[in-house]
């Protein structure tokens, strides 16, 4: 298994305060033959200074810089035309893995025969203290699950270089990344789920994880625009993901 190298794609934008902590969660894999691509969108910070740096001390990672701000799709999408490994990860800059996960989803990956994988993940606050209970996933997931309830998010997402090569994030819509998610699982992709807790996600005041009313908006266009659901149809997954959205985000 370690022959297969893993090409982590890590967008970042006015990132100082997380983007080390995110970073060196990478360089503590356990799971060593990887390549990070960090891809500075223009920040106004010290985001680049800071992604250089720590480029300089591990030649696996390779830092990019975005001429014009594009934005977290087209940087997403950036960074899967530069992958070469054999699979392909995502990391948003204010994330965290924990050590072996890697070395789990992979090894998951090769018993099951499936080409996207996922894991469960804590929620923390900007201080790193939790916030949320923990997202349990299930251990497999299809379109039907994902239209009332997502599973798979960037942070936790590994998969083969087929989906590299064959998919991208739209910039049409705001939930960019679930609009990713539903087009794999439309043309039936097989998913394998790690349920052990194997990355932390931050989840803070005034970030788009937080804003429930603008997020619900720009879900009911997804269930319109892009699956193209009757109203009533729309209406029904509405209501679904409403319900298990409010338990996924209580606070504790």
């Amino acid at each position: 298994m370690m022959d297969k190298k893993v090409s982590v794609i890590m967008p970042a934008y006015n990132a100082e305060k997380f983007i080390e902590e995110a970073v060196r969660s990478v360089m503590s894999q356990t799971y060593e033959n990887w390549e990070l691509i960090i891809i500075d969108d223009c920040s106004k910070d010290r985001t680049a200074e800071i992604a250089k740096a720590l480029s300089k001390e591990d030649k696996r990672i390779v830092f990019l810089k975005n001429e014009n701000n594009m934005g977290v799709a087209k940087t997403r999408n950036r960074g899967l035309e530069r992958a070469s490994g054999d699979y392909a990860a995502l990391l948003d800059s204010d994330d965290i893995w924990l050590s072996e996960k890697l070395e789990k989803q992979l090894k998951k990956i090769e018993a099951t025969g499936a080409e996207l994988s996922y894991c469960s993940y804590g929620m923390v606050d900007e201080n790193g203290i939790k916030n949320r209970e923990d997202f349990i996933v299930p251990e497999e997931v299809d379109l039907e699950y994902s239209l009332s309830r997502m599973a798979i998010s960037c942070s936790t997402a590994v998969f083969t270089k087929r989906i590299a090569e064959n998919y991208r994030f739209e910039n049409k819509y705001y939930h960019e990344d679930l609009v990713f998610w539903l087009s794999m699982l439309r043309d039936g992709i097989k998913t394998c789920g790690n349920t052990e807790v194997l990355a932390f996600y931050r989840v803070m005041d005034g970030t788009r994880a937080s804003n429930k009313l603008k997020s619900a908006f720009h879900r009911w266009e997804i269930y319109r625009g892009f699956m193209k659901f009757s109203v009533l149809k729309s209406a029904v997954y509405f209501i679904k993901y409403a319900a298990k959205g409010f338990a996924k985000y209580k606070k504790l």
